[in-house]
Formats: C-alpha cells, structure tokens, sequence
C-alpha cells in the first residue's frame, strides 16, 4: 500500500482534526478576501480621502486583522500536526523513509490548504457582496458610490491566500526535521513545566510592572511635555514592555503559586490539580498571554468606534447655525438669491440668512513648531507670524446675536466652549497686527474668549484663529492691508423640503466655482506660502488639496470646505458605518482568534492530562474527580485571560478618555456605558466557548 493511500485512509479516520484545520484556514481566509474586497471597492476607497489619517488607520486596521489570522491558522496547524504526530511516528518506526513521509505530509497540508483557501476565497467574494449590498442600501442616500469586486481586492487575496500555504509549509517542515522518532511520537503528551518557584513579591512586582508600564508609557509623556515643555521622544514607548513584563508575571504567578493559606482542606484538595498545571505552565502561561493581548486588541477596536461617534455627534450638535461658508472676493459669490433659488426646488425655506465681512491680516505670535537636540521646545516671538482673520464687533453681533463691547487696541478670540490653551498655543500670543501698507504695527491686547461654534475656524488658534475687534479698529485693519483678499461669511437655517438634497446640490456648487487661490488644504497658510516664494523655498502644503464636489461623502482636506450640518449629520453616518465595519472586522479576527486558541490549549491540556487522568480512574477515582480536575484545567485557560483583557481594556479607555481633557462629559460617560457592555458581551462569548471546550475535551476523554 502506497504512501498516498495510507494518508487517505487516515483523513477518513481522523476527520474531525482535518475539519478544524479546514475551518480555520477557510476561515481566515474568508475574512480577509471579504475585508479586502470591501476595502478596494468604489464605496470605501471614494468615502476615504487620498494619503488622509483615516485611509492609514484603515490600513493599519488591515495589518492587524492579517496579523491575527496568521497568528489562529499557526495555532490551528500546530494542534494538528500535533495530532499527525503518532501517526508520523508510527510510520518512520516501521522504517517509512522519512522524505517520503515528509511529501505525503506536505502534500495532504497542500491538499487541505488549496480546498480551504479556495472555499476562503469564494465565501469572502459572498460575504463582501451581501455586506456590500446592504451597506449601500443603507446609505444609498447619501451616495452614489455601489459596492464592486476590484482587480486589487482580488490580487491582494490571491497574495494573502500563498502566505498562508506558506506558513503550512513551513511548519509541516520544522515538524519534520525532528530526527528523533520518540519525539515525535511523543508530541501529544509533552510537558513543559515552570521551574521556578515564585512567592508573594513576584506577584507584587508583576502588579508594579504593569502599573507602571502603562504610566510611564501613556501618562508620563504627556505630563512631562505639559509640566516642562520638554519632549522624551518615542523611546518612551519601550515602557509598555514593562508592562508586558509585568502581565506575564501576573498570569505565571497565577499558574505556580498555590498555597495552604487560611483553608488548607481547600488546598489538599486541590494538590493534584495544582501538580497538573505546573507540569504545563509553560505552555499555558504563552497561551494566556496570547489570549489577553489578542482580547485587548478586540476590545480596543470596537472601543474606537462608540469613541469616535460621540465625539463626532457631540461636534456637530454643538453648530448654532445649519448652513455656514465663507469665500474671498475673488469668487464669483453664490448670493442670498441664488440660496433661495437652490432651496425652493427642493422644498426648503431658508431662514435667518446673514453674512459678514472678515480681514485677513498678518499678526504677531509664537513659533512652538520645533524642539532642540536636548527635545526641549523652542518658543520664538515672531513679529510676522501667520495670517488671521478679523471680524468686527458689529458683524460678530449681526451673526451671532450675542451683545459684545470690545474695547480700543484689544481683541476676542472666537472659540470652543471647551477650548484651553495647551503647549503649542496661547489665547494671547498675537499681541500686534501688519499693516502692510504703511509697514508699521497695530498694538493689539487680548481681552478674552467668545463662543459660537459656528464662527470657529479648525482649531481656532494660530492660522486658524479669528478675531473679533472694534468696530474702529477693524476699519484701520482694512484700511492698512491690502496682501490678501477680504473675505465673506454667510450663515442661515432653514426648515421643511429636503434639507439634504439641498445641501448636497449647494455644496456642489460652491465646490464648483471656487478660483484656484481657494484650493487649498485645511493646513494651508497664505503667508507662509508668500514667505516662502519670497525665499525661492518650495511651500509645503502647495497642491496638497481634497475635495470633491460631486462626492461630498468623501473626506475632504480644504481650507473654505462648508460646514451644512443636514449634509454632515447624513455623512458621519456613513463615516461611522464604514469604520464601524473596518473596527469589527479587526474584533471578529481577534476574538476568532482567542476562540481557535483556547479551544486549542483546552484540547492540548485534555492530550497531555489523559495518561494523568487514566492512572488517577485506575487508582479509584470516580469520574466527577476527573471532570473536576479536567474543569480546574480547562478554566485557568479562559478566567484570568477574560478578567484582565475586559476590565484592563475599561480602565485604559476611561484614562483615555480623562486624559483628553481631565474630566468626563455626558457623551464620555456614555461612551463608557456602551464600553461595559461590550466588555460583558466578549466575557459573554468567553464563557461560552469555555463551556463548549469543556464539553468537547470531556467527551474526547470518556468523561461524559
């Protein structure tokens, strides 16, 4: 009998283990096909801007979820040529060529491989489309983008699906370069004990190391560049493997440290169980810690999402006015009428209309953008430092509503609700205004804050700071400059019709007849640019624009970009849908992971225990004694892991979320409610799949 039918005879034998190989190859495969066909189709690659944050934390979302499937289907191959090992062994002990048996191994890997890569392939095609579908069904109306295999999607799978035959093949290799028959006999029921004894203060410095990582890391760095200005650099980082340390100190302590303490019946009852961990603490201990870490990344990932959404709404609530633009009086201006005109065919009345005129001048501030070879910052006062914009006290009222007396020679930043100063801005660093056409200087004194969002440009500091001033002083302000266009800002509501299609239509035509000097990126800074052409020096940010007029959906990065709140309301929906798509998929492949993993290390723990276990039943114990040892086993896989991935995940995202800004508002506090149950759901899940292993290795074992 040939080699070939030996090997097809045993996969009859044996189909579970090749079901569970199947499965989880297939499975891997099919997420990332499926991930990858939703990432390159139309409907995401036009809803995230070119080189933006948003498409690199996409792919690095990618990264992730390729990573973990790698990490499960090593896991799953691993467990099953562990199986294949009596069957190896057997083979070469009755003086099977051991290339022979290496080919006939490698050849079932590949045969597997092909068939759960393919059935990976086709279910990520299905699973995409019917996603696909039903995402553009959702937001079909706020864009016109439907969902498409494309070339890259389908490459990009092809490529994923030959690095994973290529870890089989690597591993089915280091299986087989055992020269050690016995070894490999063996496999099932190898032990690998911890040989250290531990006490009290390894426990105590386990807690100090992770405490300690996770401040040093996170919370160090900031308060130092606060406190001191000073910046320690990204060698800060190496911190967290502190508490890497600390963790894996934590979880060793929990396998290797048992004592008699207060109870010492509960202890002698227990001795036996306590010996069977040890003997596999090792193992057992990589296996928790890959468990926990791949659990906070699951948790982390969703966590982003209830995250970004609440700060997202928060933003968009807080818009006092529906509809605001501005523009320079180089445009050809979109008037009231033309307003009016766009929203009668769809049904809306605009209400409320105003507009303002604003200056751009140059003042004085402070350049913090640089640090010296020590990483301390560098503040240099700068006569001329970025361009700004003026409004003057009237207007301000005109548009706002709200009552403000400013006095001669001072100003008002308009601000946030929330706004505070930080390391790299001040509310009074411009204390002078250029005027160009008399090369002199303006005195200007800083005499508080206004609120109204609406009003607020970006951050509303630096380049992006405007300014309210006497009516008397803005009028010298335009009567000195002349470097840059004047510019106009309209706001209004509106009510009834089809606010959005409105929006849509009026975002399209603004985003139509812009000149080119309004262009540019949300970064870009008129006299930086002038400086720069005046040094013959290239201007970064030339050129560096997005925006699409006929796709507003997309992210844009652009200067003049309108804020029409029925429109952004609709968008952010579908922002969120998208990375709340993206974030799961990363959850699914880690807690698929965690799932593979300890039903792995629960049938790997049954294995190794069973001659354990059958010399125990041969001595007089009763099967609930087994069942008991077998649970305490099994569970010391799931509990810790569980405890310290859910609630270590909580407590960073609730540091996270204070360190913002030192306190916790309404939507954080919501956010964190909808934390907790998430938390609860992946302990929910957790238990369950405990159960079922516990189940499972039961029954393998004759316990049932």
């Amino acid at each position: 009998m040939t080699l070939s039918k030996i090997w097809e005879k045993l996969r009859k034998k044996n189909k579970n283990q090749y079901r569970q190989l199947l499965f989880c190859v297939g499975f891997a495969m099919m997420l990332i096909t499926s991930y990858l066909m939703m990432l390159m189709s139309p409907l995401i690659q036009q809803t995230l801007p070119e080189g933006g944050d948003s498409r690199k934390q996409v792919y690095m979302i990618f990264a992730l979820a390729a990573v973990g499937c790698i990490v499960f289907v090593s896991y799953a191959a691993g467990l099953f040529l562990r199986y294949k090992s009596r069957e190896t062994g057997v083979l070469l002990a009755l003086g099977a060529d051991k290339k022979h048996v290496g080919r006939a191994l490698k050849a079932d890997i590949v045969r597997c491989g092909v068939l759960s890569m393919a059935a990976g392939l086709l279910g990520g095609c299905i699973l995409s489309w019917i996603i696909g579908t039903a995402f553009k069904a959702v937001m079909s109306e706020v864009t016109d983008q439907s969902f498409s295999f494309t070339l890259p999607g389908i490459i990009l799978s092809i490529v994923y699906a030959l690095i994973l035959m290529g870890l089989l093949m690597v591993l089915t290799s280091r299986f087989m370069k055992r020269s050690n028959i016995m070894d490999i006999l063996n496999e099932q029921r190898k032990q690998e004990p911890l040989r250290k004894m531990v006490s009290s203060a390894y426990l105590v410095r386990g807690i100090i190391f992770l405490l300690a990582g996770v401040l040093l890391g996170f919370v160090m760095p900031t308060v130092v560049v606060n406190l001191t200005k000073h910046y320690l650099g990204a060698w800060t980082n190496l911190f967290y493997l502190l508490a890497l340390v600390g963790l894996y100190q934590l979880l060793v302590y929990s396998v290797s440290c048992h004592k008699r303490g207060r109870h010492p019946q509960r202890y002698y009852s227990n001795l036996v169980s306590y010996g069977m961990l040890k003997f596999q603490g090792r193992s057992i201990v990589r296996n928790m810690l890959v468990i926990t870490l791949l659990l906070l990344g699951g948790l982390f990932a969703v966590f982003y999402v209830p995250t970004n959404n609440a700060a997202m709404s928060s933003s968009l609530s807080a818009y006092e006015s529906m509809y605001g633009y501005y523009y320079t009086d180089d445009m050809d201006p979109i008037t009231q009428d033309d307003v009016e005109k766009i929203a009668s065919d769809y049904g809306v009345t605009v209400e409320n209309y105003r507009q303002a005129t604003m200056i751009q001048a140059v003042g004085s501030g402070v350049n913090r953008d640089d640090t010296d070879d020590n990483g301390d910052l560098i503040e240099i006062y700068e006569d001329r430092h970025c361009l700004y914009e003026f409004i003057s006290a009237s207007d301000y009222q005109h548009l706002s509503g709200q009552q403000v007396d400013i006095e001669p020679g001072t100003y008002r930043l308009i601000q946030l609700p929330d706004s505070q100063e930080n390391l790299f801005f001040r509310f009074d660093d411009m204390d002078k205004v250029y005027l160009d056409r008399t090369n002199t200087f303006m005195p200007m004194e800083y005499a508080g804050n206004l609120t109204y969002v609406s009003l607020v440009q970006g951050r509303g500091f630096d380049y992006e700071a405007r300014m309210v001033v006497n009516d008397s002083d803005f009028q010298r302000i335009m009567d000195g400059t002349a470097l840059f266009p004047e510019e106009t800002q309209v706001l209004f509501d509106s009510r009834g019709g089809d606010e959005l299609e409105f929006s849509r239509e009026l975002y399209r035509q603004f985003g139509s007849s812009i000149p080119e000097d309004m262009k540019v990126s949300g970064s870009y800074d008129f006299w930086a640019k002038m400086q720069a052409d005046e040094a013959g020096e290239e201007y970064g940010y030339d050129g560096i624009f997005t925006y699409d007029p006929d796709n507003p959906v997309k992210e844009a990065d652009w200067l003049y970009e309108p804020h029409f709140i029925p429109m952004e309301e609709a968008y952010a929906t579908a922002s969120y849908a998208v990375y709340l798509m993206l974030f799961v998929y990363v959850a699914i492949v880690c807690l698929a992971a965690v799932g593979i993993i300890s039903w792995s290390r629960s049938r790997s723990v049954g294995l190794s225990n069973a001659p354990v276990l059958s010399d125990l039943r041969k001595l007089g114990a009763d099967r609930i004694y087994l069942r008991m040892l077998l649970r305490q086993q099994i569970k010391k896989v799931y509990v810790l892991p569980t405890i310290i991935g859910c609630v270590g995940m909580l407590a960073f995202e609730l540091l996270l979320l204070n360190m913002n800004d030192g306190r916790l508002d309404s939507s954080e506090l919501l956010t964190m409610a909808v934390c907790c149950l998430v938390a609860l759901a992946a302990a929910l899940y957790q238990y369950l799949l405990y159960r079922f292993s516990l189940k499972n290795v039961t029954g393998m074992l004759g316990l049932g």
